[in-house]
Formats: structure tokens, sequence, C-alpha cells
């Protein structure tokens, strides 16, 4: 039988990690997520795992737009998914993971997607603001939020104090310069989230998931789970 919910919120460090990968690796075998797969470990890491995520919501137009990306990738380059990561730290969840983008390489200013691949949402922040992390907060509970954030981003202009600027938006997988799999190593990702924390500590945070929609959405998806 699986653990509560309450239990998992007094696991802590590795036995919470296990547990976590564990219940996720049910609910991916049973076909919970359609966008997941293959999640697994990194050299039997438990605290380094790999997945994909694919067959995006279509009646989204940032979904529509990134599965087309992905057939072009795989049609181009053999590759028709995002393959991502996440680190955990020693003292989670006292701290949140980190989760990259190892490949492809995506457009700038997309899918809350940093210049390094890195997420940023406020969400996956220590910021102490009313929609950063929460011990109650899990892996699962935060996909949708992720992949939502990916998919739906307001179009506009961005200007950082670092970057050249440009056109933000849904996440877009970029073929302007050369092969896409080139990805992103785990140190200009880890550099690339720290620029972006700094620019939303100056800036604050925004975005169509505001923060505390993205916060009940995390601490919600524990409730009622057995």
């Amino acid at each position: 039988m699986r653990s509560t919910a309450q239990a998992w919120k007094n696991f802590k460090g590795m036995r919470r990690v296990q547990a976590e990968f564990k219940h996720l690796s049910e609910d991916v075998q049973a076909g919970k997520f359609g966008f997941l797969k293959d999640l697994e470990l990194v050299d039997e890491n438990m605290l380094l795992w790999r997945f994909k995520l694919h067959n995006f919501d279509n009646d989204l137009a940032g979904g529509k737009q990134l599965n087309a990306d992905l057939c072009q990738l795989q049609s181009m380059y053999g590759q028709g998914h995002l393959l991502m990561e996440i680190q955990f730290p020693k003292d989670y969840p006292h701290e949140p993971f980190f989760i990259r983008v190892v490949s492809p390489r995506c457009h700038l200013y997309t899918g809350h997607v940093t210049a390094g691949g890195s997420i940023c949402l406020e969400a996956l922040t220590n910021s102490g603001t009313a929609g950063s992390w929460q011990h109650s907060f899990s892996v699962e509970s935060l996909l949708n939020v992720i992949v939502f954030n990916m998919l739906d981003c307001p179009i506009g202009f961005v200007q950082t104090a670092t970057g050249p600027g440009g056109r933000s938006g849904p996440l877009r997988i970029d073929f302007r310069h050369g092969n896409p799999l080139k990805g992103y190593s785990n140190t200009e990702a880890k550099m690339a989230f720290s620029r972006t924390l700094e620019n939303h500590k100056r800036m604050g945070w925004g975005g169509p998931q505001d923060a505390h929609n993205a916060a009940g959405t995390a601490a919600g998806a524990w409730g009622g789970r057995e």
C-alpha cells in the first residue's frame, strides 16, 4: 500500500526522495501523466533523476507548436522529446529540487527555460514570497505547474541586465544555431538559474500562473492520495 500524503510530509532527505520516486514511477506506469515517460535514476543515484517530456496538450496553442517542433526534431535529429533532469539537495525538502532541460536547446526567453536550460519558477525557489517553495511540495505536485508554464506564457519582449533581450512566449526549440541536441551543461544551467533568480528579486514575479494559483495547485496535489 502506498504511503499517505500526510506520512510523506514527515519524510526528509533520502527517505523522502525514495518515496517520491516510487510514487511517481507507479503513476507514470499507470499512464497518469500522458506527457511524461522513461523516469529513471542516473547512475543509480537516487538524488539524480532523468525523464522525457513529450505529447503536450494540442488544445493549447503552445502545446501544439511544441509538438510540431518535436516532430521536426525527430525527423532531423532522431529525438522526439525534451530530456529533463532533476537534482535533489541532501536536505530536501528544506530546499527545493533543481530541474533543467538537458536537451534540446530552446529559444531564449520561452517557456520559463533560462539561457542555460534550467527551469526558473517562483515555486522552485526559496525566495520567501507568496508562491515560493513549501515543504509540502513534491516533484509530482509541481509537474503540471512546470509543464503549464512551458506552454502558456505571455508573448512579449524581455530585457535583462546581462542577456541580449528578445521575444518571450511558449517554449520553442531552437533550430537556428545548428544541432539543438548539443544541449546544456549542468554548470550553465545553474549559472543561468542564479542570474534569473537575481533578476526576479529586483523585478518581482509574475506570469500566467500567478503565485497563489501555483502554490495552491502544488499543495493540492498531495491531498487525498493513497
